[in-house]
């Protein structure tokens, strides 16, 4: 007699019912706390359907753990899908032509996509978890209920690193990106200043340098003054009025032009930098971006399989997956991301090491 027909993996009328139910009788049973969902459990990780229906829970839970990691630089990404992974010109899609007059019975005049010199891709990105045929037997579950976590945050993680290379080099902002660094400690003075820089710099198409959507990229070390500068009512300036010089307060005039971004990745890579450093990165709304993601379509969200390498029973029969490797009873599992990370126009960019 199956003892597991009346459990919900088997008797749910959907799928993705069927799936919800594996993953919660594995939750039920993997602590040890009710015995009979613990044997049950066990059983049916001996069956071939379940293993299944759990796996793909699992990727689920990795999909959703994914989206609940930090993903530091959000604010920062403008994301481009293509569907190979050759490297593509950036096509300037912002560059947003203005409408020219039409006279009465004229054709209307064609614009124009112009294609940069920027170039974007995407790669590869993964890891892979072996789950040991000895933590099955001694029925310590807790590998196998995180290791969606594991993945999804593995993938964010990726991520936050490679978006850090590309700002941080050598310990100090990247210049390749930045161009010339500058040595200006952060106070109000030096955020006006250099915002002021930008704001009168021309992009490549001719045009001023958007400054209404920029991001303030600081490690946790400066936090306490960046709070300071860009969260107070009104703050206290310098300012000057032909040779005089006068300290006076004013309405914050940052609030809602600056946005601050703490990363503990950027941090960690300035090293002792990381006490004064500070940069003004583009926003993801700019219309010149400062940082590109490539994604690949159809594969944007974290992808995970398990091997099936379990050979066949002697007396005939396959075997579930749960049964193990056939050359060290190890099940592994796999976790797949596809993106890749490159500059954008770096025209609108600004750093500083501090003083």
């Amino acid at each position: 007699m199956d003892t597991l027909v009346n459990e919900g993996f088997r008797k749910a009328p959907t799928h993705q019912e069927r799936v919800f139910e594996a993953a919660r009788l594995f939750k039920a049973g993997k602590s040890g706390a009710d015995y009979f969902k613990q044997a049950t459990l066990l059983e049916a990780l001996s069956t071939s359907d379940f293993p299944v229906l759990l796996g793909q829970a699992f990727s689920k839970q990795a999909v959703t753990a994914q989206k609940d990691a930090v993903k530091e630089f959000e604010p920062l990404l403008v994301d481009i899908t293509v569907d190979d992974f050759n490297r593509h010109k950036l096509v300037d899609l912002w560059s947003g032509d203005a409408f020219e007059t039409v006279k009465q019975g004229e054709e209307y005049k064609g614009g124009t996509l112009s294609e940069t010199e920027l170039t974007h891709g995407n790669g590869k990105h993964g890891k892979s978890y072996g789950l040991t045929w000895e933590l099955r037997r001694s029925r310590d579950f807790s590998a196998l209920a995180n290791f969606p976590k594991f993945l999804g945050n593995g993938s964010i993680k990726g991520q936050n690193n490679k978006v850090a290379d590309l700002l941080v080099k050598d310990n100090g902002w990247n210049t390749a990106l930045f161009g010339a660094v500058k040595t200006l400690a952060f106070t109000p003075e030096n955020l006006d200043a250099a915002i002021k820089e930008l704001a009168v710099r021309e992009n490549h198409r001719g045009e001023l340098v958007d400054v209404s959507d920029l991001v303030l990229v600081h490690g946790p070390a400066l936090r306490t003054e960046v709070n300071r500068v860009l969260r107070s009512t009104e703050l206290e300036m310098q300012v000057t009025d032909g040779s005089k010089v006068t300290k006076t307060r004013v309405q914050n005039p940052f609030s809602n032009v600056v946005t601050p971004l703490e990363s503990r990745t950027v941090g960690q890579r300035l090293g002792s930098g990381q006490n004064t450093a500070w940069a003004l990165v583009q926003g993801k709304s700019s219309d010149l971006p400062s940082i590109i993601r490539t994604l690949l379509s159809g594969e944007e969200t974290v992808d995970i399989r398990v091997k099936r390498d379990q050979g066949a029973s002697v007396g005939g029969g396959d075997l579930p997956v749960e049964a193990g490797s056939f050359n060290d009873d190890t099940i592994w599992f796999r976790g797949r991301d596809v993106y890749g990370i490159d500059p954008g126009f770096t025209t609108g960019v600004w750093a500083s090491a501090g003083a």
